[in-house]
């Protein structure tokens, strides 16, 4: 999903993710958003401590990435 941006912001956000571990991410589907109903989900987001990633396929590609540093609390 990184491979359009630049190559250092590609490094960049995949050292944020890994600092909060990809057993922390988890993935989410939208069920009633299922264009045509063929289960093939056209509208999903991935979540983590430092990042959301939403993609909604219908009635064009949208997608948000949104991933920044842990703050130190």
């Amino acid at each position: 999903m990184l491979k359009p941006f630049r190559q250092s912001e590609r490094e960049e956000s995949l050292k944020y993710i890994e600092a909060s571990g990809y057993d922390n991410l988890h993935m989410a589907f939208f069920k009633n958003q299922d264009v045509g109903k063929d289960g093939i989900w056209d509208v999903w987001q991935i979540e983590g401590p430092n990042m959301v990633w939403f993609f909604r396929g219908d009635p064009h590609v949208h997608c948000w990435a949104h991933i920044r540093a842990l703050q130190k609390v």
